[in-house]
């Protein structure tokens, strides 16, 4: 299914920069979702497509793509909404991992859990899992840290 039509308000990227197509499903606890490998731009686009090395999905979408899964979690998952003031920021990528290549072409399946959920003076602390699948291979996953604030506490963090 496509992403909910409020997402473009709710989201603190542009669409270009989401690189996440459909969404499966999405919950307090899981985010899943497709992305298609096709339509990936300009870091794909400007590979050198070289013996030993074809184009393939670059590790800065693979991070990007933990952001709008962070995204989605935060305002469909816990409510958190950006037109409401509600931003968010990662703080940690621990364990980053790509055990395969992702290839151009196939689609990937990808996934955020939230581990650990707390609310501690009006900020929500998330640690999330985030495992990529491409025809039946993982092909990145990684621990990360995020926090989601209202935008007039996010200055007082220091």
């Amino acid at each position: 299914m496509a992403l909910p039509e409020d997402f473009e308000k709710e989201c603190l990227y542009r669409p270009s920069s989401w690189f996440v197509h459909d969404l499966i499903s999405v919950n307090e606890k899981v985010v899943v979702a497709h992305t298609d490998t096709t339509r990936l731009g300009e870091l794909v686009s400007s590979q050198n497509d070289i013996p030993g090395h074809p184009l393939h999905v670059p590790g800065a979408v693979m991070v990007q793509i933990t952001g709008t899964l962070g995204n989605l979690h935060a305002v469909y998952g816990l409510g958190l909404r950006v037109s409401e003031g509600w931003v968010g920021f990662g703080t940690h990528v621990r364990g980053a991992r790509f055990p395969s290549i992702g290839k151009i072409g196939p689609g990937m399946e990808v996934a955020l859990e939230a581990q650990r959920v707390r609310r501690i003076r009006g900020r929500w602390f998330v640690e999330y899992r985030f495992t990529y699948t491409q025809e039946g291979r993982v092909i990145y996953e990684s621990e990360q840290s995020a926090i989601w604030a209202p935008g007039s506490l996010i200055g007082s963090m220091g």
